[in-house]
């Protein structure tokens, strides 16, 4: 749906985008992620032909962003980071204002089915200058489907938002793929990418730093530290052996629950099991902690 080539963008005093590649596939949900400053919305800007970009490819559902006169002619939905409304007009004078133009022409029908979908059809008559920030992102997301788009690109759609209005904007997101359609995102809070991203792109000082499947970079080892639960103390001298282990960085006992530290992960649970037989220790959990999208993007942003 969307392959990026070598993109760079500069400016008068910068270089935004230093040789991005980036790759989403058709019906996947894609997590952009980031430090601010780091080139997301560049990025998106020129995904969504609101932008030039100075050097590269962009093809976006096979379309060269580079050839197009108008962004009307790329088959996507765009929800800027603050979408901003008239605010004397109501939710759908709104999305009858932008939905009727040159191009296309939505009738209210559709209108209707757009704001029951984004859970505003109680506010539908109600002034958007009085919408919290979070009804305002469901318009704004409303407003990105009224040319029945095939991809959304959203601008940190959840920010600022309170967590009802994540969840809300989260679950939107969901429906989406859902709908068979293709998402790129681009947030700074990670948990919300851990929640409903199938891919997700780490980008730093405008250079692509990772792009890997969720499911893979969940898999991710970093350093690996094993969480052992004993069915009773732990023995006092028990630390001092561990740490005698070939491997072992460091170990932390707390309480029932020893957290042993390796350099690498290969074959580390082996010899661990073999010294609990070893020493005829019981433990009723033993389990290699899970690292977070956070631990892993703390890594990669400070690798660059």
């Amino acid at each position: 749906m969307i392959t990026v080539t070598n993109l760079h963008k500069y400016f008068q005093t910068s270089h935004a985008l230093k040789g991005i590649n980036l790759q989403v596939k058709q019906g996947e949900i894609y997590g952009f992620i980031g430090q601010n400053g780091a080139g997301k919305t560049t990025t998106l800007n020129i995904l969504a032909g609101l932008s030039r970009p100075t050097q590269g490819e962009c093809l976006v559902a096979g379309i060269d962003v580079k050839k197009i006169k108008h962004p009307s002619e790329l088959p996507i939905g765009y929800l800027p980071e603050a979408p901003k409304f008239y605010p004397w007009l109501t939710a759908f004078e709104t999305l009858a204002y932008l939905g009727n133009s040159k191009k296309q022409k939505v009738g209210p029908t559709r209108i209707k089915e757009l704001l029951g979908w984004v859970g505003l059809s109680e506010a539908s008559h109600r002034r958007v200058g009085g919408f919290s920030r979070g009804m305002q992102q469901r318009l704004g997301i409303a407003a990105a489907l009224l040319p029945e788009p095939k991809l959304l690109i959203l601008d940190e759609p959840s920010s600022a938002l309170d967590p009802e209005g994540r969840a809300e904007v989260l679950q939107l997101i969901l429906a989406l793929k859902e709908m068979g359609k293709t998402v790129i995102f681009s947030t700074h809070i990670l948990s919300d990418v851990e929640r409903i991203c199938d891919t997700v792109g780490i980008i730093a000082d405008g250079k692509m730093v990772l792009e890997k499947p969720l499911k893979a970079l969940q898999k991710d080892t970093l350093v690996p530290i094993f969480d052992l639960t004993s069915l009773q103390p732990w023995p006092e001298q028990i630390k001092e052996k561990l740490l005698h282990l070939p491997g072992v960085k460091h170990v932390e006992i707390k309480g029932t629950i020893a957290s042993i530290m390796f350099t690498d992960a290969k074959t580390a649970s082996i010899r661990l099991m073999h010294f609990l037989s070893r020493e005829g220790l019981a433990v009723s959990k033993f389990v290699q902690r899970q690292h977070t999208l956070e631990d892993i993007f703390l890594r990669e942003v400070k690798i660059t």
